[in-house]
C-alpha cells in the first residue's frame, strides 16, 4: 500500500494497492480523492479492491481528475489552485504503470460548472496514452459510472473513444 500525498496533506496524487500476486494492473480514475492514504482505505477504495478481486487484477492504482482531498465534491469550489499540471504528470505516470485504464468519475453535474471541462481534458490525456480504456457503464449524461453503488457482477466493458 502506498500513496503520494502533498506535504500539506491536502492533495493526493496517487494511491496504490496490491491485490494478488498475478493479474493485470488497473488504473482507476475518479473525480477527487477522499480520506484514503498509504495505510487507510475509504469506501471507494474498498469497492475498487472488491472489483479488483472479481476481475483478477494484481494491483490497482488510483488517480483523480482533481487531487484535492475532500469527502464532499462541492469543496472543490473553494480550492484556489487545483495543481492540475502537477496532477497531469501523476496521471501520465499512473497510466504508464497500468495495463488498462478505467475512468469512473460519475456524473459531471456533481461538479461545479467551471470545473467540468477538466473531465474532457483528463479523458483526452488517458486516450493519448494508447492504453485500453474500460468502463463499468455510463451515466445518463454519458460519463463513466462511479463504482461505489454498483454490484460486483457489473461487467467491465471496453470504451471506444474513436
Amino acid at each position: 500500500m502506498s500513496a503520494i500525498i502533498s506535504p500539506c496533506g491536502l492533495f493526493r496524487f496517487e494511491l496504490e494497492r496490491e491485490v494478488q500476486e498475478h493479474g493485470i494492473v488497473a488504473a482507476l480514475f475518479g473525480v477527487n480523492p477522499s480520506t484514503a492514504d498509504a495505510t487507510t482505505n475509504d469506501h471507494t477504495i474498498r469497492k475498487d479492491l472488491g472489483f479488483a478481486r472479481v476481475h483478477g487484477w494484481s494491483r490497482i492504482i488510483k488517480g483523480n481528475v482533481f487531487p484535492f482531498r475532500a469527502t464532499d465534491v462541492n469543496e472543490l469550489r473553494r480550492v484556489a489552485d487545483h495543481r492540475l499540471e502537477e496532477n497531469a504528470e501523476h496521471l501520465r505516470a499512473i497510466a504508464a504503470k497500468a495495463d488498462i485504464l478505467v475512468p469512473c468519475w460519475g456524473r459531471r453535474t456533481k461538479l461545479p460548472k467551471e470545473l467540468r471541462p477538466q473531465l474532457a481534458v483528463t479523458l483526452e490525456l488517458l486516450r493519448a496514452t494508447g492504453k485500453p480504456i474500460f468502463t463499468f457503464g455510463f451515466t445518463a449524461c454519458g460519463e463513466p459510472v462511479h463504482p461505489l453503488m454498483l454490484g460486483y457482477d457489473t461487467p467491465l466493458t471496453a470504451w471506444s473513444l474513436s
